[in-house]
């Protein structure tokens, strides 16, 4: 007779912070300090299997291909003609590209969002949220991250795949849109009458004013397409 656990098994969404010297894209992370990446999650637009979708702002496109040109984990960049508006590229990584995505997998787990760092440790990487079994594939793949040189933080866990309510709208900015909108809000930008300019809430963050604006737009209307925008046709 089969025995069983009283204990059901509850997935974790795991929240990491990760870093290569050698990770996707590190030379053009490390080139560009104010792009934001975002991993595009619908693969199917790749038929070869090989290519990685992401998505580039803040940044101009000479500036964009000569970091990837220069950048020593990119094999191969085509552009994704359909999206003509956006700077959404298709990536090869060569074979000496550090990732942890597949290890993801084989822990049967899966990658829910993946975007570039901020600030943080000794260089740029990517910013993530993982749908993991249990915290023993956590464990597995944290030990993986540490035996292949990755510099490895966990941020939060989730048990049964819940979300924070205080905060619904987190996992829709980027880094960057986090870290604008915040600086804003606290010196004044939202406030009637406006008691901070673009130019003053960029100076705090070292960034142009273009890029803080740029970032404060985008941040925005996610925000606004997350929390106000429900079951709204799509065209």
């Amino acid at each position: 007779m089969a025995t069983t656990t009283d204990e059901p098994i509850v997935a974790t969404i795991t929240e990491v912070r990760f870093a290569h010297e050698d990770g996707a894209l590190a030379g053009t992370l490390a080139a560009l300090e104010e792009v934001d990446v975002r991993v595009v999650p619908e693969t199917s637009t790749d038929p070869s299997g090989d290519m990685h979708v992401f998505s580039f702002d803040d940044v101009g496109g000479d500036a964009l291909e000569q970091a990837l040109e220069a950048d020593h984990t990119v094999a191969a960049v085509r552009p994704m003609s359909e999206f003509t508006d956006h700077n959404l590229l298709a990536v090869e990584f060569t074979g000496e590209t550090k990732l942890l995505a597949p290890r993801v997998t084989r822990e049967g787990g899966f990658v829910l969002d993946a975007r570039s760092s901020g600030p943080g440790g000794s260089r740029r990487g990517w910013h993530e949220r993982w749908l993991l079994p249990d915290r023993e594939a956590i464990h597995d793949v944290w030990s993986y991250a540490r035996e292949e040189g990755f510099e490895f933080e966990v941020l939060d866990l989730h048990r049964g795949g819940s979300v924070d309510g205080d905060t619904p709208g987190r996992d829709v900015l980027t880094d960057g849109q986090r870290e604008a909108l915040l600086a804003a809000y606290e010196r004044g930008y939202f406030a009637d009458p406006r008691e901070a300019s673009l130019e003053t809430v960029a100076d705090s963050l070292d960034h142009s004013p273009s890029a803080v604006g740029g970032r404060i737009k985008r941040g925005m209307r996610a925000l606004v397409e997350s929390t106000l925008v429900v079951d709204r046709p799509r065209d």
